[in-house]
């Protein structure tokens, strides 16, 4: 029997371009990006720090929950080390995320819950897979046993099969992203993936069928790619590499030639201890503050927003038109023609 080909055509965030429309919008500073993942986890901004060991530990966590995002704590840290990160964040008042893996006791999983989290992530390479739907079925069955309002977050997946497969087992929400990630190697590894835009658009339609809610996870470079990816349904993205490197991000500080890196891991990364190596790592140039990329980040959004003639997330998901762009013409999106 001879493989199923599709033939649909695949994009990627280079490929499209936010068309401007009419817009009402008087100021750039009226604009909301406020989203909602689940009836108990509101956001002032659709920004979330990736749980990996090179972005997202208690610094960066603590500093997404203050600028109104929130980061997702990840599970190479000690569960201990989490629980108190967890119970300290939560006295202050921030959104803070925990990633577990698919081994994870009920019993570490109920301290997240119990101790405050806003959400539990699971942690898995391929989301639509049976022993990580039951993980998430799981993890919903404790979360209404305690009567809490805890989002639950599965994935990754990459098809609107999955997204409905994960809404019945019991998700609130759902990572959408196979293999875009700067650090990932999956698909030259294994050949394996989606092109995120076309996940992106095709799982955030059937989690509208079904209200629930979708994350993009990876593959955005620039603030201009984060919009695309909200443009095309995403309700908030995820991200790494742009968070990598920032004085907030877990790692020494290591110079070369006076000039100061960290390091930046996939999680399947040999050097992250995967024994299956999906992932790459390097040394990438210190950035500064972590406030001051999600600031950037958000002003490239609100003015996103208004060019689209949307106040807000919501209107932007119904009012954004995407047009796809030659590759020349997404050559010149950037600055071209400056003098040295």
């Amino acid at each position: 029997m001879a493989p199923q080909i599709i033939t649909q055509e695949n994009l990627s965030f280079n490929d499209l371009l936010i068309r401007p429309l009419y817009s009402e919008v008087r100021s750039r500073d009226d604009v909301s990006l406020v989203t909602e993942l689940s009836g108990g986890l509101k956001l002032d901004i659709p920004i979330l720090a990736a749980n990996m060991d090179t972005v997202c530990g208690t610094e960066m966590a603590g500093v997404m929950g203050e600028l109104g995002g929130m980061g997702v704590l990840h599970r190479g840290m000690a569960v201990g080390q989490r629980i108190k990160a967890v119970t300290n964040l939560a006295d202050e008042g921030l959104r803070v995320g925990v990633a577990v893996g698919i081994h994870a006791l009920m019993k570490e999983i109920v301290e997240y819950i119990d101790r405050g989290a806003s959400a539990i992530v699971l942690d898995i390479a391929h989301g639509d897979s049976a022993h990580a739907l039951d993980k998430v079925h799981m993890i919903r069955s404790l979360v209404e046993k305690r009567d809490s309002s805890i989002c639950v977050i599965g994935g990754n997946v990459a098809t609107a099969g999955a997204v409905e497969r994960m809404w019945s087992a019991g998700a609130h929400c759902v990572k959408v992203g196979i293999g875009p990630g700067s650090a990932c190697t999956t698909r030259v590894k294994t050949g394996v993936g989606v092109p995120q835009v076309n996940a992106i658009s095709d799982c955030s339609q059937r989690a509208d069928e079904y209200g629930i809610t979708v994350i993009a996870d990876g593959g955005m470079k620039t603030p201009g790619d984060i919009a695309k990816a909200l443009a095309l349904g995403a309700d908030a993205v995820m991200v790494g590499g742009m968070l990598a490197g920032t004085d907030e991000a877990p790692g020494e500080i290591v110079y070369k030639n006076g000039k100061g890196y960290k390091e930046y891991r996939g999680m399947a990364s040999k050097r992250a201890g995967s024994h299956y190596e999906e992932g790459a790592s390097g040394m990438i140039p210190l950035k500064g503050s972590a406030e001051a990329i999600v600031m950037d980040i958000c002003k490239g959004l609100r003015s996103a927003l208004s060019y689209s003639g949307a106040s807000n997330l919501e209107q932007f998901h119904v009012k954004a038109e995407l047009l796809k762009v030659s590759p020349l013409a997404a050559q010149m999106s950037g600055a071209h023609g400056l003098p040295v």
